[in-house]
């Protein structure tokens, strides 16, 4: 016997999937198949894909430009003294407020961009001055004991410690630099970048936390 029943269901099937991919992009297709078969644990520690197929000039244009911006805010508090920076960090939030109706894209990098100012302003400058105060005690400890011989040792290793303290203190604002530039060059490409870390928090906010229901 030739003929199977079983036959004209399964072409209807497969004519319905193939229709199905056909108005699918890529990135739906493995967020679809992620979302059904990977195990729960490892999902919940996958942002979810923005597609960067539709893209248009004028998303990946502000998407770059939340990114660079830090580039504004690290050049103008160094020439001013920082008392531009308390302005120039909100620039990516302004772009997010424009967009944030708008493109998905712009929203997630926008907010990105901004997450990275904030920790690499407010780390900085709680480092240098929690840890510079801290650093200032234990030297006036380590000069008091070298009444007592310990401050002999206790001196140097403890001036290494400050020497190490500025360098993370100089180096943490560079850092955040070449994240943002890296952004900036990746998002103009249409590219989908994601800083270690704050890319997960973004995208759980704009998920289902406080971004998504303020939105």
């Amino acid at each position: 016997m030739t003929d199977d029943p079983m036959r004209p269901a399964d072409d209807e099937r497969v004519s319905r999937l193939s229709s199905a991919s056909r108005v699918q992009t890529e990135d739906e297709l493995v967020y679809e198949y992620e979302m059904r078969y990977q195990e729960p644990r490892k999902r919940k520690m996958m942002p979810r894909s923005y597609s960067t197929m539709n893209v248009t000039d004028e998303e990946k244009l502000w998407a770059s430009i939340a990114h660079a911006s830090i580039w504004v805010t690290m050049f103008s508090g160094f020439f001013t003294a920082g008392f531009t920076i308390p302005i120039s960090i909100f620039i990516p939030l302004v772009i997010y407020l424009i967009y944030r109706k708008k493109s998905d894209y712009v929203v997630f990098h926008a907010l990105q961009a901004f997450a990275l100012q904030i920790i690499a302003t407010v780390g900085v400058i709680a480092l240098a001055v929690v840890g510079g105060l801290a650093w200032g005690i234990g030297m006036v400890i380590a000069l008091l004991a070298i009444f007592v011989l310990a401050g002999i040792v206790l001196v140097p290793l403890w001036g290494i410690v400050g020497i190490l303290l500025a360098l993370v203190v100089f180096l943490a604002p560079l850092g955040a630099l070449l994240l943002g530039t890296i952004a900036a060059f990746q998002t103009y490409n249409r590219h989908d970048y994601r800083y270690p870390f704050i890319s997960r928090w973004i995208d759980r906010q704009l998920a289902g936390g406080f971004l998504n229901t303020a939105s």
